[in-house]
């Protein structure tokens, strides 16, 4: 059975980092695992936003764009796992922003 845990949920979809979560360390979320990261982005319009998903193994140090997902609307993307997470838009979407989502799925 997959088990989720959300990296932000309905936050605006501007640019810059959301707050880190702590993932690691439980089934199927142990560092350096795959998962997919599920990133949904509702009610924006214009051109395709840029969201990143960065890892750090002590919410200090952080390794940029573990994984990278270009679009509107709900896509998917694999990623590694690390201790702690966030996602970060490093391009808004064009003429309106939007709402932001993204969760990680393990099993």
């Amino acid at each position: 059975m997959a088990k989720t845990v959300d990296l932000c949920s309905g936050v605006a979809a501007t640019a810059g980092d959301q707050a880190s979560v702590l993932v690691g360390n439980t089934t199927p979320f142990l560092p350096g695992r795959d998962v997919v990261a599920h990133i949904l982005l509702d009610d924006s319009e214009g051109t395709d936003a840029v969201i990143a998903i960065d890892g750090s193994d002590d919410d200090s140090t952080w390794v940029a764009d573990v994984a990278t997902y270009t679009g509107l609307g709900h896509g998917s993307v694999s990623c590694k796992v690390y201790k702690y997470m966030r996602a970060s838009v490093t391009t808004a979407a064009g003429t309106t922003a939007g709402v932001l989502s993204v969760w990680l799925e393990g099993v």
